[in-house]
C-alpha cells in the first residue's frame, strides 16, 4: 500500500506534464496553422527532426505580399508576446518570434521562393 501511495503522485505529475506539453504543442501548431490558413498557403513538408524541433514549411502564393503577412502574423498572434520585431536575419529573410504559453514559436519568410517557416520545440 505504501508503494502506490508513493507511485500515484509520480504517475499524476507524469500524466500533467505530458497532457500540458501537449497542449502547448497544440497551441503552437494552431497558431501556425491559422497564419497558413489566413495567408492562403499551402503545406509543404511538417515534420520533427533529431533535436526534437517541430518545423512547417507553407508555400504562399504571390500575391500575399510581406506587409500583409506581418499583418496576419500579428493578428494571429493576439495578446501573445513577440521576443523581437521583424528583423532581416543573415541570409537576408525575415524573421520575428513568438512566445506562445512558454514556447518559442520562429516564423521566417523566404521572399525569393515565397516560402514561411515555422518552428518550434515539441516537447
Amino acid at each position: 500500500m505504501k508503494n502506490l501511495m508513493i507511485l500515484f503522485p509520480t504517475v499524476i505529475l507524469t500524466l500533467t506534464t505530458g497532457f500540458s506539453t501537449r497542449a502547448q504543442n497544440q497551441k503552437c501548431l494552431a497558431f501556425s496553422y491559422e497564419i497558413i490558413k489566413n495567408t492562403q498557403g499551402k503545406i509543404q513538408n511538417q515534420a520533427i527532426d533529431e533535436n526534437n524541433v517541430y518545423f512547417i514549411k507553407a508555400e504562399v502564393p504571390a500575391t500575399c505580399v510581406f506587409e500583409t503577412i506581418k499583418i496576419i502574423c500579428d493578428t494571429s498572434a493576439n495578446g501573445t508576446k513577440a521576443s523581437f520585431n521583424w528583423r532581416t536575419n543573415y541570409d537576408k529573410n525575415y524573421e520575428k518570434e513568438y512566445v506562445i504559453r512558454g514556447k518559442k514559436v520562429l516564423i521566417t519568410y523566404y521572399p525569393n521562393d515565397r516560402f514561411l517557416y515555422f518552428e518550434f520545440p515539441k516537447d
